[in-house]
């Protein structure tokens, strides 16, 4: 692990030089406290919520279960992960320790890339809306729609470039604010129900009861909207104690993220007909509802500024994690050299540089090919978004099977319970759910056709199959033949011992070491 400072940093044989010298700029500044804001303000997505919701009261059902079936699991496995291997670019370095550089290559470009295209396609869209719906109160022009995007997108870069000691409030006080704008709503709901009663077409508890079409509409949005752990594990070097402090990051951002999903979908289920939700401003149009309760201008504006506040603290703390863990994957030699430069105070300054003019060409180039329809470009946005940032975990979550049986007597402060077959169980329940989000995202309409059930794609999404595959697919396809790429590039300078990083794994006493 990186030190304080240059002069006592460790030496590992077969690190190469670039890397040594940019990891000696990493500062040790994040404490549990700023780990459990910075991981709630990762996992909490006010921008994505309301499609969820959209499933109608299903969205609380499927919430709960995907709550204990995945959640659960998930956060245990990666605990586990983030105590025992602390290095810095956790996500790569789990996938590159355990099936190798190739695989670490294209987990590491689809969990970066995934985050610039979310910057520049849904949160900007959703900042749309709020400034549409509670400023303006009328749509703007496709061209102030770019303005703002591209502002939008450059502000949240602005607060990844910062040095972390202050770079990381971003993230602190976005959770924070996230906290204020849920507690707002829950307050405006439930004046609203207690004056005007549930509206007509509003769930009810007989709309609990789940089915196959609730389940594909909202289980790929609800694993985007958990999925966040092991985002900090991507600046483990910089934290002050990962050993001790990850698991208690995962317990106290899990909490808070479950406790505000479940009030905000509750809000919207019970105050929007199901027949109105929209997916990009659903979340703002249960809010218009509501505040009628008070009848006020100066809250709308607040609150919109709240809003997108809550936006770009999603985006900043996405940026300075996964960044962090490309940038790391570019010192090892699996993607261009360049891309792992550091500033002298510890920040990946050319991936975000490279995040911000991505979401800069996504954000101008989606909005006129939909020519500023927010539904049609929201949609696309989200769908490509879920399944780029789902795929990466196809190396990352079976990592903690093979790291145990790689090296057993490595620290390991928490464990998964159960032993073998619990590790399992988690890698395997873990694993299912990205399997059938990037199904569910990626072909829709392909779990429904098993059980004999029409979808309509246009009627879901609000575009054409053939669009809307070619964006998704096309991308995808596009990220992973990049991530070989970047790996194949690497080669030359990793046998010229300029790149690479060998992460030395320390046995715990009287511990077995590695085998072989």
């Amino acid at each position: 692990m990186a030190a304080t400072d240059a002069s006592a940093a460790p030496v590992p044989e077969g690190t190469g030089t670039l890397a040594l010298r940019e990891k000696a700029k990493l500062r040790k500044v994040l404490r549990r406290f700023d780990l459990v804001l910075f991981t709630a303000c990762a996992i909490v997505g006010l921008d994505s919520v309301a499609a969820a919701a959209q499933a109608g009261a299903q969205a609380i059902t499927w919430l709960v279960i995907s709550l204990v079936i995945f959640l659960i699991p998930y956060g245990m496995l990666t605990a586990e992960l983030g105590s025992a291997f602390p290095v810095e670019g956790g996500p790569y370095e789990w996938a590159r320790m355990s099936f190798g550089r190739a695989a670490g290559a294209v987990a590491s470009v689809l969990y970066w890339l995934s985050n610039p295209i979310w910057v520049g396609g849904t949160l900007t869209a959703t900042t749309i809306a709020a400034i549409d719906s509670f400023i303006l109160a009328k749509p703007m022009p496709t061209g102030w729609e770019i303005v703002v995007g591209l502002a939008f997108t450059w502000v949240t870069v602005g607060i990844a470039i910062v040095a972390f000691r202050i770079g990381k409030w971003g993230p602190n006080i976005g959770t924070i604010v996230k906290i204020a704008v849920v507690a707002l709503f829950t307050i405006l709901f439930i004046a609203y129900l207690a004056q005007h009663g549930r509206p007509a077409g509003a769930s009810t508890a007989a709309d609990l009861r789940p089915s196959i079409s609730g389940f594909t509409t909202a289980i790929g949005i609800l694993v985007f909207l958990w999925v966040g752990f092991e985002l900090a594990n991507g600046a483990s070097e910089e934290m002050r104690n990962p050993r001790r402090d990850v698991p208690a990051m995962i317990v106290g951002s899990g909490v808070i993220g479950a406790i505000l999903y479940g009030l905000v979908i509750l809000g919207i289920v019970l105050v929007i007909p199901r027949a109105s939700l929209s997916s990009v401003s659903g979340f703002t149009d249960a809010y218009s509802a509501v505040a009628g309760v008070f009848h006020s201008r100066a809250l709308d504006v607040v609150f919109a500024i709240l809003v997108i506040l809550t936006l770009v603290g999603s985006g900043s703390v996405w940026l300075e994690g996964a960044d962090r863990t490309q940038a790391v994957a570019a010192l090892d030699g699996a993607a261009p050299a360049f891309l792992g430069r550091f500033t002298s105070f510890g920040t990946p300054i050319a991936v975000n540089l490279a995040s911000g003019v991505i979401a800069s060409v996504m954000c101008v180039l989606v909005l006129t090919i939909t020519k500023g329809s927010l539904v049609s470009f929201f949609s696309v946005m989200l769908a490509l978004t879920i399944s780029t940032t789902t795929l990466s975990y196809l190396f990352i979550f079976p990592a903690l099977v093979v790291l145990r049986r790689k090296y057993p007597g490595a620290p390991r402060p928490y464990r998964v319970p159960g032993g073998a077959a619990g590790a399992w169980a988690a890698v395997i329940i873990s694993e299912l759910f990205v399997v059938v989000t990037v199904v569910t995202l990626v072909w829709p309409g392909a779990i429904n056709a098993l059980f004999g059930q029409s979808y309509s794609i246009r009627q879901s999404w609000g575009v054409s199959r053939a669009f809307f595959e070619s964006v998704t697919l096309g991308s995808l396809a596009v990220m992973v033949a990049l991530g070989l790429a970047f790996w194949a590039l690497g080669e030359r300078k990793r046998r010229a011992g300029l790149l690479g990083i060998e992460v030395r794994v320390e046995a715990a006493p009287g511990a077995e070491g590695p085998p072989g």
